[in-house]
């Protein structure tokens, strides 16, 4: 048996649909699963109500999310995704997005021994590639794109740097960092300090050092608060840490050779503009667009001045329906 062992359906209630009918069905959401190395994660399409002019997986970003873009175990409902998908869907897109393996997204274990091999980041990769595999088979309308937001920017340019890439006519990196996992959270934490502070880093950058090796945070990690709920993580999310970090997204979109659309926000305080930018410049020569929101967080939520961070993770607004345009005009030049 293939070690990745993906199985996928599309389910209305109890019935399994096929993927002729499910394609015939009135302009409605179908939910769905994918099972990668045992377990099932769960996935949601939104098809468009009349011919279809391209199809679009979704995938999340970091954080357990469900396929809606809420994060249940944080009590914060942006509702990202599911905002994206629908105003796609309006603009004739078929999208299919996907939950983020974790507690309360709607995923469920089948087979925990296999299941261990989710705390490595690359399997991000396969649960992607089984996302893209559903849709594939379930329409073929073109250009075939993939879109991931935040971490999930990362992963599907892993996906269209792959063997997958010959099918991918598109990637959209949707607030995709340019720098590894551990980088961003040091230069957050950095952003916390008062205005014309330089902060003391020195706990931070012990306490990533520890992770990357493979070390547990010291104690005094565990007190300080800018390190406090990085040191306190189980064992299995600091794993998931650490081979995440071993990736470099900005190497990593540099490969990918389909036209890329890079989409910022100017109010995203977790993933800011200016790493657009920089993943822009490693592209080179390679078909990119940038698209840029100078009131829009990192959910493409607008956001009032003077907002702190939090306050902007936890807007509940729609998402500004400017990034779906922004897609579809895009989309609309590439070839089919």
């Amino acid at each position: 048996m293939n070690h990745r062992a993906v199985l996928a359906t599309i389910i209305v209630g109890a019935t399994c649909m096929t993927a002729s009918n499910l394609k015939a069905a009135a302009p409605q959401e179908r939910d769905a699963t994918v099972t990668v190395s045992g377990v099932e994660n769960a996935c949601r399409f939104t098809m468009p109500s009349g011919n279809a002019r391209g199809a679009v997986l979704l995938v999340p970003g970091s954080l357990y999310s469900d396929v809606d873009g809420n994060y249940p175990s944080m009590n914060m409902r942006p509702h990202a995704y599911a905002d994206l998908a629908r105003q796609l869907g309006e603009r004739g897109f078929t999208v299919l997005r996907m939950a983020k393996i974790g507690p309360g997204t709607g995923s469920r274990t089948i087979d925990a021994d296999a299941a261990r091999r989710h705390i490595d980041f690359l399997t991000r990769v396969e649960v992607a590639q089984a996302g893209l595999d559903l849709l594939r088979h379930t329409v073929a309308t073109r250009p075939l794109i993939v879109a991931g937001h935040s971490e999930g920017a990362v992963v599907a340019s892993l996906l269209a740097a792959g063997p997958s890439g010959a099918v991918i006519d598109g990637v959209v990196s949707l607030s995709g960092p340019a720098l590894p996992i551990l980088s961003i959270l040091r230069a957050q934490v950095a952003a916390m300090s008062p205005p014309g502070v330089t902060p003391d880093m020195a706990m931070f950058d012990r306490t990533a050092a520890a992770i990357r090796a493979g070390q547990a945070p010291s104690n005094e990690a565990k007190s300080n608060p800018q390190t406090a709920m990085l040191a306190s993580m189980p064992k299995p999310g600091l794993a998931y840490l650490r081979s995440a970090d071993l990736v470099d997204p900005f190497a990593a979109l540099g490969k990918v050779q389909t036209p890329v659309l890079i989409v910022r926000g100017g109010r995203d305080d977790s993933v800011p503009a200016a790493h657009a930018e920089v993943l822009r410049a490693g592209r080179t020569t390679l078909p990119t667009e940038v698209a840029t929101f100078p009131n829009l967080t990192h959910f493409y939520k607008v956001a009032p001045l003077g907002l702190l961070p939090m306050q902007s993770m936890g807007l509940e607004t729609d998402s500004d329906p400017a990034v779906a345009d922004a897609i579809a005009a895009w989309a609309s030049h590439l070839s089919r």
